[in-house]
């Protein structure tokens, strides 16, 4: 069986993508998968990887055209895979292309996307991979584009009734326009600290922590360089940082829940991927009871915002008042083999290697019940 493992991207994240590939292309070659690596560049080009064990043998890298011919995957389903440039070819390496624009397609079974952040974990690749007709690991279009939006998946969690962490919104335009009515409309409702935050950006990209009115319009153009939409809220001060992972289709399931302890101030893009003083602690203190709650709150907001596959689950939670919090979910987290989410199933029994094997039969199972399928229409 034949597994596109794509990564990279145009987000901030690309860095971290290339991390996460590296130790999924280990263990899909481990578990006797044929794979083709496909690293999409910083500008959006996509480049068949062709020595990928001399790519993935350094540290963080970047994805760039020289590493292999342009390719694509077209929102055709009658020509599924991965299809090769041929003036690429031509003239990297001097084959005669009768079609010089696409010459052929590599068959594909199944499309790895482990790209974090806009452009891959958004929906947008996910309408791509569902025009083109192949199975892929994780959640579809419409479920990857909510998550993505921390607005729209706080409004959906909270119609069903799931804790959420409150929040403001600022809207980019409406700054631009009037900040001074911004910020004294928001002066008035707001107790500091709080956290500001862009709506749809991954890895605490344009996030910051403000004490005081003086840091909100440094802290809401940072923001606004990730999204048209600013979050502010509340720091959740006496909570513990938790996260969740969850695991499957229609009949989800949950890990044992872990703590971030961060380093630093809180658990910024540094803290996540360079401070090597970060603690993850698995399983995280919470009694069994606690423990439970979290694992049942953090699958009901994976099947409200329709999820499937995989994803990961942040939560803050009081072990005093034992109230709970949703803050995000991330429908493709980080999957080095010391990220939380491959961590968190490993402390749950299930090995690094089962996990991405689970993760491609998902794939096929999701495809095989999708209803989006063609329906000819009979005429009457």
């Amino acid at each position: 069986m034949r597994i596109a493992l794509l990564f990279g991207g145009r987000s901030g994240e690309h860095e971290i993508s290339v991390m996460s590939a590296r130790s999924i292309f280990k263990a899909l070659v481990n578990c006797g998968f044929d794979v083709l690596t496909v690293g999409i560049t910083k500008d959006g080009r996509w480049t068949l990887i062709q020595n990928p064990d001399t790519f993935f043998a350094d540290g963080w890298k970047e994805v760039t055209q020289e590493l292999g011919p342009l390719c694509y995957i077209l929102p055709d389903p009658c020509r599924p895979g991965i299809w090769i440039d041929g003036h690429e070819l031509e003239e990297a390496h001097n084959i005669d292309c009768s079609n010089p624009v696409i010459t052929g397609g590599l068959d594909v079974d199944a499309v790895f996307p482990v790209l974090h952040g806009s452009f891959g974990e958004d929906g947008t690749i996910q309408g791509l991979l569902d025009l083109s007709g192949l199975p892929y690991v994780g959640s579809g279009t419409l479920a990857s584009s909510v998550c993505m939006d921390k607005d729209t998946a706080k409004i959906i969690l909270s119609h069903y009734g799931i804790p959420c962490v409150p929040y403001v919104r600022v809207e980019r335009y409406e700054w631009r326009q009037k900040p001074i009515q911004v910020l004294e409309d928001l002066s008035s409702g707001l107790t500091f600290p709080v956290f500001v935050k862009p709506s749809g950006s991954g890895s605490s990209l344009g996030v910051s922590k403000v004490k005081g009115e003086e840091g909100l319009c440094r802290a809401l153009e940072d923001a606004f360089l990730y999204d048209t939409k600013a979050l502010i809220e509340p720091a959740q001060e006496g909570y513990l940082e938790i996260e969740c992972a969850i695991l499957g289709n229609n009949e989800p399931k949950a890990s044992v829940p872990g703590q971030i302890v961060p380093s630093r101030e809180f658990y910024d893009y540094e803290a996540k991927y360079i401070d090597e003083n970060t603690r993850l602690i698995i399983p995280a203190p919470l009694d069994d009871d606690l423990a439970e709650s979290v694992k049942k709150i953090s699958i009901e907001a994976f099947k409200a915002t329709g999820c499937s596959g995989l994803a990961r689950v942040d939560v803050f939670v009081n072990p005093r008042s034992r109230d709970i919090k949703v803050s995000e979910i991330n429908t493709i987290p980080g999957f080095t083999e010391v990220s939380m989410y491959p961590k968190l199933w490993e402390a749950s029994g299930m090995s690094y290697e089962d996990l991405v094997a689970t993760l491609v039969d998902l794939a096929f199972e999701r495809k095989t019940a999708c209803h989006r399928a063609f329906r000819p229409v009979t005429k009457m």
